[in-house]
């Protein structure tokens, strides 16, 4: 790369690097049978119209070749607290392995595979590619659709059935009590008669 200063080191300036708003997104693509994904953190829109995005992602990923023929990618943002997306996908699977196929998702417009566990996702069409002098490779992409993943709501659910089943256990606690000793006390005294020498 020609420039007329040399590049600054990562160390002396990340201090302020840091101050750039990221969060962790997994960028997703498929193309026929093959479907790749990835951790990224190098997200930014770039154009308002068209919506555009820009997605830089490490080189030697093996979604490159899949974003590259079916043109298309998805976006998913993924919660602060979704480690285990997070740690699936910290590399792209190796090239044939189809890690969707052990996890709940949906496919977006473009054929994009999304996670049901992501909070939302952008589905972009590729229009540019820049291979860069740096470890990173850049995509812009024109959003064509956008949405929320609706998560299903299971807790609420479950707290309702439990209360039941315990209010249940509660009534038949109350009324054993009072059945029994009567019963009890009855037999009893009903034997102790038969006893009676006569």
């Amino acid at each position: 790369m020609q420039t007329d200063r040399p590049a600054a080191n990562r160390d002396s300036v990340e201090h302020v690097l840091n101050l750039v708003p990221a969060t962790t997104f997994l960028l997703s693509s498929a193309y026929g049978e093959l479907r790749s994904a990835v951790v990224v953190k190098c997200v930014q829109q770039v154009a308002m119209h068209p919506p555009m995005m820009l997605v830089a992602m490490e080189k030697g990923q093996s979604l490159s070749p899949v974003i590259r023929d079916s043109r298309n990618f998805a976006i998913c943002v993924l919660a602060h607290d979704d480690r285990a997306t997070r740690m699936m996908f910290a590399t792209a699977p190796d090239q044939g392995v189809d890690a969707f196929l052990t996890i709940p998702h949906l496919i977006v417009p473009g054929g994009s595979p999304v996670p049901m566990r992501a909070l939302g996702y952008i589905a972009c069409e590729l229009v540019r590619h820049l291979d860069i002098e740096a470890d990173y490779e850049v995509y812009i992409g024109m959003v064509h659709h956008a949405g929320l993943v609706e998560q299903p709501k299971t807790k609420v659910a479950r707290r309702g059935v439990s209360r039941v089943h315990s209010h249940g256990w509660a009534r038949i606690a109350k009324r054993s009590p009072s059945t029994e000793k009567p019963n009890g006390t009855g037999r009893a005294r009903a034997s102790s008669k038969v006893r009676r020498p006569s």
